[in-house]
């Protein structure tokens, strides 16, 4: 079977790295939907250090329609980004299908974007990126949220849902975008799609450097973003992502089944073409499915047709209104 050389949840393209210059934090956008961005400070300790030495980063967010940030009729939603390390600016595009009357949180992980980017690779892993999800709901002192994760970023917001022992902050809602439960099985299934890809092309393994570049074209445009031309957004997300901490780092991931059987209700969404295909979403289906204990209808899955990997830059107006009533039915 063949392989790629580069897998990623996000996107497998190569990086480009372009850093924008820092931005006045704090300021409004007027331009476009209303903002405000900051920085946080997190924590990684050094394993290496005797003295368990801490080195201190900051984590960059934005908020749009900050001033409903606290609403009870319509609780924030926090956005995290996939990857790892391809930063926000991706999903920012959401907030055109989202009620004005609802906070949108986005932020950078560790790592990629605005945020610090330490070099070591020990500051990264599944739990670190946990641990930051919850200093931002923590430092923003958000009572009740929701959550969407995309790809990568789903994982760490099912993560986050297990382990929250947050007894001031309710997650109302999970919703997994493009988000595999088996990260070996996602790797798998990539491999699969090029190989038909190069039979379909009818090229040889010999031919593999050469005809790289024309198989990472076709695996864009059909099983990542079937947009013609790459969205603007996309592309200044996947210019300036991190190179540290990539998906080859968490490529064992397994998603296994929370230990309480109550569970904030789950949206699965995904693209019809989409490299994270039914195989899988079968993890989820095995952990949810037999179990909704936990309200009604707590677990639902939704495909949307004629897209891939990017359901909202592809069909934003069906993502968001998945989004949206996922979000009502599950504010209180």
């Amino acid at each position: 079977m063949a392989t790629i050389t580069a897998p990623t949840i996000a996107c497998p393209f190569p990086s480009a790295i372009n850093r924008p210059q820092t931005r006045l934090f704090g300021q409004i956008h007027f331009g476009g939907p209303r903002f405000k961005e900051d920085v946080i400070t997190v924590t990684r300790i050094d394993p290496f250090s005797v003295a368990a030495f801490s080195q201190e980063f900051s984590l960059y967010y934005r908020v749009y329609n900050p001033s409903n940030i606290h609403s009870t009729e319509s609780p924030p939603v926090v956005v995290i980004h996939g990857g790892p390390s391809l930063p926000s600016d991706y999903l920012y595009p959401i907030v055109h299908h989202l009620p004005t009357s609802r906070s949108i949180i986005f932020y950078d992980q560790l790592g990629c974007g605005r945020s610090s980017q330490p070099e070591q690779i020990y500051m990264y892993s599944i739990q670190n990126a946990v641990d930051d999800l919850k200093e931002i709901i923590h430092s923003l002192q958000l009572e009740k949220f929701h959550l969407l994760g995309h790809s990568f970023g789903g994982i760490v917001a099912y993560e986050f849902a297990k382990s929250n022992n947050m007894h001031s902050s309710v997650c109302l809602s999970l919703t997994m975008n493009s988000t595999p439960a088996n990260m070996e099985t996602s790797l798998e299934e990539v491999s699969r799609l090029e190989a038909e890809l190069r039979r379909e092309l009818q090229l040889a393994d010999k031919e593999h450097n050469e005809a790289s570049s024309l198989v990472r074209d076709m695996l864009r445009k059909r099983y990542e973003c079937r947009t013609e031309e790459m969205p603007d957004s996309l592309q200044a997300a996947i210019e300036n992502r991190g190179n540290t901490f990539g998906p080859e780092a968490i490529s064992d991931y397994v998603a296994y089944p929370p230990s309480s059987l109550f569970f904030p209700p789950v949206l699965i969404i995904r693209g019809q073409y989409d490299f994270i295909t039914e195989a899988c979403i079968q993890g989820w289906r095995e952990i949810f499915g037999q179990n909704s204990n936990s309200r009604d209808n707590a677990y639902r899955e939704e495909t949307i047709e004629n897209c891939a990997h990017y359901c909202h830059l592809e069909d934003a107006t069906c993502f968001g209104d998945l989004v949206k009533r996922h979000l009502f039915i599950n504010d209180y």
